[in-house]
C-alpha cells in the first residue's frame, strides 16, 4: 500500500504544475535538509523536505501526505496550514539564521495536488540560537 501511494503521489507531482516548479532545479537547491538548533541549552534538529532559492526568495517546502476525500477541500488544506503553522515557522527561524532573505512557507499535498503558502514573518521566537549546518 505504501509503495501504490508513493506512485500515485510522484505521478500527481509530475503532473502538476506547483509539483514540478517544487521539484525542479532552483538555486541554493537543497532536499532533506538537515539543521539543529541549540535553544535554552536543547538541542533541536529539523529536515526541511526541500528548500531553494526562486527570485530572491528562500523557500521552505513540507511535503504531506494526508488525503481528503469529498466537499471541503479547502478547509482541510486551511486547518493543515493551521496544525504545521509553528513548525514550519521554526523552520524559517532556524533558517533566517543562515539566510537574510525574505522566506515563504509551502505545505504541499502530492496525493490531492494540494497547496498552502505563506510569508514567514518574524515574530518574539528565539533569536540567541546557535545554528549547526550539517551541509
Amino acid at each position: 500500500e505504501a509503495l501504490s501511494r508513493a506512485i500515485v503521489a510522484l505521478g500527481n507531482a509530475a503532473a502538476d504544475e506547483q509539483g514540478r516548479w517544487i521539484l525542479s532545479g532552483h538555486e541554493d537547491d537543497q532536499r532533506e535538509y538537515t539543521l539543529s538548533t541549540v535553544v535554552e541549552r536543547k538541542v533541536r534538529r529539523f529536515v526541511l523536505d526541500r528548500t531553494f532559492v526562486d527570485e530572491g526568495v528562500r523557500w521552505i517546502i513540507d511535503y504531506k501526505t494526508s488525503t481528503h476525500e469529498g466537499s471541503g477541500r479547502d478547509a482541510f488544506l486551511d486547518n493543515e496550514q493551521t496544525r504545521y503553522r509553528e513548525q514550519m515557522e521554526g523552520y524559517a527561524r532556524a533558517m533566517r539564521s543562515l539566510d537574510p532573505r525574505p522566506i515563504r512557507l509551502g505545505l504541499y499535498f502530492p496525493l490531492i495536488q494540494g497547496w498552502r503558502e505563506w510569508a514567514f514573518k518574524e515574530d518574539d521566537g528565539p533569536r540567541d540560537v546557535e545554528i549547526v549546518d550539517y551541509h
